[in-house]
């Protein structure tokens, strides 16, 4: 399996960059249905968890978490600190950053910029494969139209697109050993079922999950596995 090393993951974090299928959390209040189908439809594994963000037990095995216009939870911050993958939409940037403290930077408010505004690729997301299939810039009709302004975009933080003002409208980093994705555009509104600029630009960030998944267990498990590790040690001990 390819992998995809970079100095733009810190810490030289491996991220699988093959169209692999991923096992995805999808919550929030926007497109949750056709975001599902879409990427259902394109070989991935989905659970539309609805307005509610996931547990922890309901995060066990996940690969991605996406976040369409909701907060998430602590839930959801630890699986991306035990190496899961984030990716927002639009408000739910504001969480990220400003709750869960994801990433060096802050969250914002909202903004109109335009239907179809253009969309640039950074050398950054480039480096990502964040452009493939895509013209660079890209836009796509409502779903480049408002943006979750960002600001304070500090230290271990790239921005990997922008758009006209060179004003930052996604940006990525390392958070623990999992990595945050923040698409603060509206790239959800009326998602289409089928190919679009946004349905290509999300495949492509999917592409970031780990090559070598690294799920957040059920509490329940964990339990087990300290009582198991404690049972070993007993009756190594017992044997000297």
């Amino acid at each position: 399996m390819k992998k995809f090393c970079s100095v733009i993951l810190s810490a030289a974090m491996c991220f699988s960059m093959s169209a692999n299928a991923a096992i995805i959390a999808v919550f929030g209040n926007n497109s949750n249905l056709s975001v599902t189908s879409f990427l259902t439809a394109n070989g991935h594994t989905v659970t539309n968890f609805g307005s509610a963000a996931p547990t922890a037990a309901q995060l066990a095995g996940v690969n991605a978490v996406i976040a369409l216009r909701a907060d998430g939870n602590d839930a959801v911050r630890d699986f991306v600190l035990a190496g899961g993958l984030l990716i927002t939409e639009w408000s739910a940037a504001e969480w990220a950053l400003d709750i869960a403290n994801l990433l060096n930077a802050d969250g914002g408010t909202n903004s109109f910029i335009g239907s179809n505004t253009p969309v640039t690729l950074t050398a950054a997301g480039l480096a990502l494969n964040l452009g493939m299939g895509l013209p660079n810039p890209y836009s796509d009709g409502p779903r480049t139209e408002f943006q979750w302004t960002l600001s304070n975009i500090g230290a271990g933080v790239d921005i990997l697109a922008t758009i006209p003002g060179n004003t930052p409208a996604i940006i990525g980093g390392q958070s623990g050993s999992g990595y945050t994705l923040i698409n603060s555009l509206d790239w959800a509104d009326s998602f289409p079922e089928s190919a679009s600029a946004s349905g290509t630009w999300l495949l492509n960030a999917l592409n970031l999950v780990r090559s070598e998944p690294n799920p957040v267990p059920a509490p329940a498990t964990l339990v087990l596995l300290l009582i198991g590790l404690v049972g070993i040690t007993a009756a190594r001990s017992n044997k000297k």
